[in-house]
């Protein structure tokens, strides 16, 4: 399933709005003022210019047509889930981030901030239509991401550069003061100490560009309740992961060289992307009518009898 923040994303913030800049702007009427008295308010003029306050999307709207690349890679990313899901189910599409994804990623790459390889998008295409074949895979969380669609959307711009995304800076810059409406600059990891994890990515998040952290790091060691914290040296105490760094876990509590278990291999807590810990092994989302207690086991859903105890998977159109 998408993530919430981009609904957040698009209501809140691609709509646009204006807001005060201070709390003088748009305030309610002092308590010495009439109570019946209303705020004048005069007509814009029909070419009055938009006011200075008025909060636009990072990447701004334009009337350039979408860049064709962008509209098949968006329409396989959001539209066809959306189309195959309302097929599945037998209602009308939903909603779908298609459009807007479409005219994000076209002025990125009209900017030549970004680059796609058009051998990568159709792998990706065609890895998207093969996830959504059927109908088992509908259940509320969707079909994973295919490894061929992340890592698509490539950056060109140099460091000390402007940016409206990290995909835009080359490999191991970070687009620092970016967010839904702000742009920033490309620069190199934050060190210890420094805020991190305040903003959304937007077009990595309509790109679904998921693991773009590894190429684009917000901090030099890793980030930790909103900062940035040195990388925990191999046999340092640890909590989680990514305290470690590339090529370590925590191994109860011990940051150890090693990577996450593949599917197949013995486990004590945490798998592969994709896999999760059952009895010790690593094993995949079942596939439709194998037996099932909670949706996280299968592909789709879990579908339960009257009785409510075991289940089957299969497709599940409630998202609950």
């Amino acid at each position: 399933m998408r993530p919430a923040y981009l609904l957040l994303l698009v209501f809140g913030v691609f709509g646009g709005c204006t807001c005060g800049r201070d709390a003088g702007e748009g305030a309610a009427p002092s308590a010495s003022a009439p109570a019946s008295a209303a705020p004048s308010v005069k007509a814009p003029a029909a070419n009055t210019p938009a006011p200075d306050d008025e909060v636009k999307p990072v990447y701004p709207k334009t009337n350039d047509p979408p860049d064709p690349l962008a509209e098949r890679l968006c329409e396989a990313l959001h539209g066809l889930p959306t189309k195959r899901r309302a097929s599945c189910c037998g209602h009308a599409p939903g909603f779908s981030l298609a459009a807007e994804c479409t005219r994000t990623l076209s002025y990125a790459l009209r900017e030549k901030a970004v680059t796609v390889d058009p051998a990568g998008a159709d792998a990706c295409v065609a890895a998207m239509e093969k996830a959504h074949d059927g109908c088992g895979w509908v259940g509320p969380a969707g079909a994973a991401l295919p490894a061929a669609c992340d890592g698509l959307v490539r950056g060109t711009v140099d460091e000390g550069k402007p940016c409206r995304s990290s995909l835009e800076c080359d490999d191991g810059l970070r687009c620092l003061g970016a967010g839904p409406t702000d742009m920033g600059v490309c620069r190199k990891p934050l060190p210890k100490g420094f805020p991190c994890g305040v903003s959304v990515d937007t077009l990595a998040a309509l790109t679904r560009q998921d693991t773009f952290e590894a190429r684009h790091p917000e901090c030099s060691g890793y980030c930790a309740q909103r900062r940035c914290r040195d990388l925990v040296a191999e046999g340092g105490a640890c909590k989680a992961d990514v305290a470690c760094g590339a090529g370590k876990l925590c191994d109860e509590g011990t940051c150890r060289a090693g990577v996450l278990p593949g599917e197949g291999r013995a486990c004590k807590r945490a798998c592969a992307a994709g896999l999760r810990c059952e009895d010790g092994t690593c094993v995949g989302p079942k596939e439709e009518g194998a037996p099932c207690e909670g949706d996280v086991e299968c592909r789709g859903g879990c579908l339960r009898g009257d009785a409510g105890k075991g289940g089957t998977c299969g497709m599940k159109c409630r998202m609950l």
